[in-house]
């Protein structure tokens, strides 16, 4: 997997929450994580602009 911010490879990396545990993708380059919450966050504020 490529990552978006910077094409950098991405890899899986388990992370800990206080009440669960998930997998992840980060890139080796610039650090960028992506997660489930993470991509659908950022689909539902694509339609909208920072101001």
């Amino acid at each position: 997997m490529k990552c978006p911010k910077c094409k950098g490879r991405m890899y899986t990396e388990k992370y800990y929450d206080f009440v669960r545990e998930f997998d992840a993708w980060k890139c080796s380059a610039c650090g960028e994580v992506i997660d489930p919450v993470i991509l659908v966050n950022r689909s539902r504020n694509s339609g909208t602009s920072s101001a």
